[in-house]
């Protein structure tokens, strides 16, 4: 090829925007014999968990107890293939109250986020919670609090936290935690096909402050929970929730609210923009309402979407107060141009 116009076309790329390490992370690379030993081997409490940075495929009859952890750049591509396989936290293994498979990114030596993205977990029967996330494992961890002091906080945390992770065909029975966790900053995640049972002491689904772009779709959810109601989409935006069945609605469906000031951080991002249809809510056992809190002392109805269910109404709402921005000038939820539509 002639020099000058090689150089002509890598300017016009240039100005084009083309980055040549965009797009899908390449595949990762099988796991080889002795990798697959050592996710089958059991748990014990000096081997509580196994990282995994290559693809898999089991066999149905295999049970993990190990923590399957995901982490960091270098398991982009991740494949993992149940095949009807199990993962098992419960009660008695060494791993029960733990999240039994966290994807999660890796903090470098140079002090930025390597995560990972395109992640693949399917076919799996897995006893216990998953939890996806970045700078931290919540809204009040050290770095999304510091982060979250200065502008531009909603972008740095989308950058550091893991994208395009496909959830398919999971039967997800909890535990006592909260089954799906997305930590601040996590996008693209899908949950698709598949079925949440079990109990939680919290909500079923998890959407916490500054992720977006994530889908619940096609799913059938009938986690039991204490108190709170099944999803909670936390500051979240852009999300889709659709087509999935809801039962076990004594204490709510899904609820847009901002969890202003919790613990100092301040939440930027406001529940905007989600869509919420063709769902179906299943009432066949309901209670109909129950006392909200002992403090207000009111009864308040339980309903199966509820668009701003805080604005402010916490006392720690306050905790962030002092920054010229998100939260911590308007405890409100904000939570408008949201669709709820065709919902049965």
């Amino acid at each position: 090829m002639n020099f000058r116009f090689l150089s002509l076309l890598l300017v016009v790329v240039g100005l084009l925007g083309v980055d040549w390490g965009a797009g899908a992370s390449a595949a990762a690379r099988q796991c080889n014999a002795q990798k697959k030993a050592e996710i089958l081997a059991p748990a014990t409490v000096n081997a509580r968990l196994v990282r995994v940075n290559c693809s898999l495929t089991l066999n149905k009859r295999n049970v993990i107890t190990k923590r399957v952890l995901i982490e960091g750049a270098k398991s982009s591509g991740v494949v993992f293939n149940c095949n009807g396989a199990v993962i098992d936290g419960r009660r008695g293994t060494v791993n029960n109250g733990k999240d039994i498979l966290v994807i999660r990114s890796k903090k470098t030596k140079a002090g930025r986020w390597a995560r990972p993205e395109n992640i693949t977990i399917k076919n799996c029967k897995i006893y216990g919670s998953i939890r996806i996330y970045g700078m931290g494992r919540h809204g009040e961890a050290k770095a999304v609090k510091a982060s979250s002091h200065s502008k531009g906080h909603t972008r740095r945390a989308q950058n550091a936290a893991p994208t395009k992770i496909l959830l398919s065909n999971l039967l997800l029975v909890s535990q006592g935690r909260i089954p799906l966790y997305l930590s601040p900053g996590v996008t693209g995640v899908t949950l698709q096909n598949s079925v949440l049972k079990g109990r939680s002491k919290s909500v079923a689904i998890y959407l916490d402050a500054e992720s977006a772009r994530n889908k619940i779709i096609n799913n059938r959810l009938n986690v039991k929970t204490s108190k709170r109601e099944l999803i909670a989409i936390d500051g979240s935006a852009y999300n889709i929730v659709a087509r999935n069945t809801f039962s076990n609605l004594n204490n709510g469906g899904v609820y847009l609210y901002r969890n202003c000031g919790e613990g100092g951080t301040v939440r930027h991002q406001t529940p905007q923009y989600n869509k919420i249809t063709g769902n179906g809510f299943y009432y066949r056992k309901f209670k109909g309402y129950k006392i909200s809190f002992k403090s207000f002392g009111k009864k308040r109805y339980v309903p199966a979407v509820w668009i701003g269910s805080r604005n402010g109404n916490r006392r720690y709402c306050n905790a962030d107060r002092g920054y010229g921005f998100g939260s911590s000038i308007n405890n409100g939820d904000l939570a408008t141009k949201n669709t709820v539509a065709n919902n049965q």
